[in-house]
């Protein structure tokens, strides 16, 4: 418990945000020390665990949180996004998130647009999952595009979680030990940013820092006045590389505390910089946790990704207790309607093999306008390989769909499958295989009439269902017929008011349709 107390005042000052100007939102606050673990570790990283050349599969809690009436979540889509290119950019690092049970959905519109890093807090300690890493996606993270409490959890804003965005690694970084490259830095040459600093300059042999709220006495939470500490500026020739700034000696020094662009050949910042002994030198924006922008990142030095590693081990083992390696999703295999081929307008339904390793379906459906823009008219989830379209199409478009398979180890865009028909009336449509005709009499009902008579032959013997459903596409009723080559069946269709029906046969291989009207 006093170590959770701790760790919610830490967050009183910090904002712990990596944000890009583009979304306008604050860069991160983290932490301006090395945590004690991290300085014991890198005093000497051989008597630490990493379990080197093997898979580590870490559980992942997901929040998905919007306002108290229930709107303003962030998509499925997005989330899954966001997810794979967390394990894109960890993948070097041998270390694979997964989802752990139900995505929990949060409605508050106070957490989902929260001004300060307590209220965010607050939310993880009435949410959070135990033995699982709590991640957040939520409007606006303490006007941030994201932070990261220790032990408690990530926050994360919508708007900073697209595939492109590297913020999630970059938070998950701190939640696994690491600081900043340019650590010491982020108030400048001076804690406050008092000091002004010309890049052109050699750096000063120190800088300094507000390590107010990273004492062991709790009693400096409370403290009237601020505590400062010095920290050695890192050199070119890494001469203290071991205890400066970051303390990893495969990071080379970096002064920018602001989001920064980089040229293209290297990702090196486009701003010279000289270390104390004017040794001029580029930042490495391929280094997640840096702040360069996200086009410049790429992943993890070895010595960032051994610390993550050891620290997973060492003090979050209950992490680490389901270890199933995870196996890849196969081909989405479309059974029907596939190749344009008509479909009916009403209850469409879309078919395809059983996926290898899927467990969960997105389903999209566009109607196309023209060979280049369409418009979606429905976002379908499934656990089958089978979906119903229950809009009423219009007859003659042509509609686009596209599956998106995935499990809780597997969340890319790369496991989809595309298909497209044209929506046809459902009378014209007689897909069965081996229907020879289909009939139904009267077709047209009076408000007294109860019965219609079926007829329908067929090839082979089969047995059949049927269903009568409105306009909408409602389910009124439903049956099977017998096992047979030929039906002659009167049913009931009682209680039927003024307007248009239809009745439907049908088996795995396809379906018909007859419109009956009732005057």
């Amino acid at each position: 418990m006093k170590n959770n107390l701790l760790l919610f005042c830490l967050s009183l000052i910090c904002s712990f945000a990596f944000g890009q100007t583009s979304h306008d939102l604050s860069p991160c606050g983290s932490p301006t020390a090395r945590s004690p673990w991290l300085k014991k570790y890198q005093e000497n990283p051989s008597e630490y665990d990493t379990k080197d050349n093997e898979f580590l599969y870490v559980p992942l809690t997901i929040h998905i949180v919007g306002s108290d009436n229930g709107t303003g979540y962030f998509s499925k889509k997005g989330v899954l996004d966001a997810l794979c290119t967390l394990n894109d950019d960890y993948a070097e690092s041998e270390m694979h998130f997964f989802v752990e049970g139900e995505f929990n959905y949060v409605n508050s519109t106070e957490w989902n647009n929260h001004d300060s890093v307590p209220q965010g807090y607050a939310m993880m300690a009435a949410n959070n999952i135990e033995n699982t890493i709590n991640c957040y996606f939520l409007a606006d993270p303490a006007g941030a595009c994201g932070y990261n409490l220790p032990y408690a959890g990530i926050a994360m804003a919508k708007v900073c979680s697209t595939p492109t965005d590297h913020t999630l690694a970059h938070e998950m970084g701190h939640q696994l030990s690491l600081p900043h490259p340019f650590l010491g830095w982020e108030g400048g040459v001076s804690h406050d940013g008092s000091v002004d600093y010309n890049y052109s300059d050699p750096a000063p042999e120190t800088v300094l820092y507000d390590y107010t709220y990273f004492q062991q006495d709790m009693l400096y939470l409370y403290a009237d006045t601020i505590i400062i500490d010095t920290t050695e500026v890192e050199r070119m020739d890494g001469s203290n590389c071991s205890y400066a700034a970051d303390g990893f000696c495969d990071t080379a020094p970096d002064y920018l505390n602001y989001r920064w662009d980089c040229n293209d050949a290297d990702s090196s910042s486009t701003v010279t910089q000289h270390d104390p002994d004017n040794t001029p030198f580029q930042s490495d924006g391929k280094l997640i946790m840096s702040y360069a922008f996200d086009a410049c990142n790429a992943g993890f030095s070895p010595q960032q990704i051994a610390a993550m590693r050891a620290n997973l081990i060492d003090t979050r083992p209950e992490l680490l207790e389901n270890q199933t390696p995870a196996f890849e999703i196969g081909d989405i295999v479309l059974s029907s309607p596939i190749n344009g081929e008509n479909s009916p307008n009403l209850n469409t339904v879309i078919d395809w093999e059983d996926t290898e390793n899927a467990t969960n379906y997105m389903i999209k459906l566009e109607i196309l306008l023209s060979s280049t823009s369409s418009v979606t008219i429905a976002n379908l989830e499934s656990t089958e390989s089978q979906v119903t379209i229950e809009n009423q199409l219009n007859v003659g478009s042509t509609y686009r769909y596209t599956i998106r398979a995935y499990s809780d180890y597997y969340f890319c865009d790369s496991y989809v499958a595309v298909g497209e028909f044209v929506a046809a009336a459902v009378s014209d449509v007689q897909n069965i295989s081996g229907l020879q005709s289909f009939s139904v009499r009267p077709n047209i009902l009076s408000a007294s009439s109860s019965q219609i008579f079926v007829h329908a032959t067929l090839n082979t013997p089969r047995a059949l269902e049927w269903t009568l459903t409105d306009i909408t596409g409602k389910d009124l009723n439903s049956g099977q017929f017998s096992n047979s080559a030929t039906i002659n069946q009167t049913i009931d269709v009682n209680n039927l008011a003024a307007g248009v029906y239809f009745f439907g046969i049908g088996d795995e291989t396809g379906v018909a349709y007859e419109k009956i009207m009732v005057q």
